[in-house]
């Protein structure tokens, strides 16, 4: 008798956790080879964007927010580095792209969990000049930029140390206010690290302006926490301008949509993202953000085919909603995922999701903490502190989880950092 064979699709929290809960639920069939478990994802390593802000202000080390997918899955968990390009719902084959060379994978059960990626090309220029922080690569190079700008600066004119020491971050949710904190921050620790630069920091500088084309900031959070949340990115120092829109990103800094011209050698956008979309699903009913429609039991229209995470738009239990794309989210998606698969796998019937959610937080700096908990405002400590045991709890690895709590009572700021490196410390 053929195997089972399960593929899923993506590597992020979703496809990541549904990969986990199949392992676990089906670990006798997978070792007798009964079942097939394979998970197709471009990255070799699974990235925790929760800690984006932390990374860069050092509270958290990069190596801590990656961890290869292979130290995650049970074995034996076939993973292959590629992208899904094609899946042909009539023959039950998805289409990967391996090293340049492609392959038909067969499945009995599909689990498209592809994600979402950095809307880069709303912005004019944004791809060639500016910076996002979810797709791959991005984080690490902009933490290498911001580390490399005090360092130019020392020996730059007044004009240009200005730009060298301003960032523009565009977007005023929760993702834009807690970066424009974080890269302040960084660039304070960056500048105080260097004497030469005392007299820039005399003069105001580092500078960060949080550009947001509404009237208030995180409005979507309810009215107590965003009033904290704008209150407290005001004390930090960042300059906010409301009712303005990021028109063009240059090699000379950010246009916004009155023309204006804030000269910066920094602009990063935390205006969402767009839905990673594969060919062969377009018969499929899509929601107006393009996102795979499912049923309660996170199936799509197809026969085999399930989904979750960004890329799906899931019905939220007891709301006339679709689930709020968000790690947590997508992790919940993920699990009930696992779950059903290996149902049906067994001969059984799947059930119904019904997570409704548990809430969400931003730090706005250690202490600092804008959020919800199940429909409760949380703000300062309580909400970081929610905030921060949560995100250890789910991270998918309980060695590096630890790790990274104790590394939150050992912070070394990125500038002494740098130098011990340096100097072979």
């Amino acid at each position: 008798m053929a195997a089972v064979e399960i593929v899923v699709l993506g590597a992020g929290y979703c496809g990541l956790w549904t990969a986990r809960r199949l392992g676990r639920r089906l670990r006798r069939r997978l070792a007798d080879g009964s079942v097939h478990l394979t998970l197709v994802s471009e990255m070799d390593h699974h990235a925790f964007h929760g800690w984006t802000a932390e990374v860069i202000t050092g509270d958290v080390l990069p190596e801590h927010a990656r961890v290869p997918i292979a130290h995650l899955l049970p074995h034996p968990t076939t993973i292959l580095h590629g992208s899904a390009v094609g899946i042909d719902l009539s023959d039950h084959t998805v289409e990967v792209v391996l090293d340049g060379t492609t392959r038909r994978l067969p499945w009995d059960q599909l689990v498209v969990a592809v994600g979402s990626k950095d809307a880069r090309d709303r912005i004019d220029g944004l791809r060639a000049h500016g910076w996002s922080v979810k797709d791959d690569g991005q984080l690490a190079a902009l933490n290498a930029h911001l580390g490399g700008l005090a360092a130019a600066a020392v020996d730059a004119d007044p004009q240009e140390q200005r730009r060298l020491l301003t960032a523009v971050v565009a977007g005023g949710g929760l993702a834009g206010t807690e970066m424009a904190a974080a890269i302040l921050q960084r660039l304070r620790d960056e500048v105080a690290a260097r004497p030469g630069l005392a007299a820039a920091a005399a003069a105001g500088l580092p500078r960060v302006v949080l550009v947001h084309s509404h009237d208030r900031l995180v409005a979507d959070l309810r009215p107590k926490v965003a009033d904290y949340a704008t209150a407290r990115v005001l004390a930090t120092g960042v300059e906010v301008r409301l009712n303005h829109r990021l028109a063009e990103v240059t090699a000379d800094g950010a246009v916004l949509d009155d023309g204006t011209l804030l000269a910066s050698a920094t602009v990063l956008s935390a205006l969402g993202q767009e839905v990673v979309r594969v060919a062969g699903t377009e018969a499929l009913a899509h929601d107006d953000r393009g996102r795979l429609v499912t049923d309660d039991l996170l199936r799509t229209a197809a026969p085999g085919v399930w989904a979750g995470g960004d890329a799906a738009a899931v019905p939220q239990p007891r709301a006339a909603a679709s689930c709020r794309s968000d790690a947590l989210w997508a992790i919940a998606h993920g699990k009930h995922l696992g779950d059903n698969v290996a149902r049906v796998v067994a001969g059984a019937e799947p059930v119904p999701f019904t997570f409704r959610g548990l809430g969400r937080a931003a730090s706005l700096g250690v202490g600092h903490g804008a959020g919800e908990l199940y429909g409760l405002d949380l703000v300062g400590w309580p909400s970081w502190l929610f905030r921060w045991a949560v995100f250890h709890w789910f991270m998918p690895s309980r060695r590096v989880a630890v790790a990274t709590a104790v590394g939150w009572f050992r912070r070394t700021p990125w500038p002494v950092r740098e130098q011990r490196l340096t100097a072979g410390g």
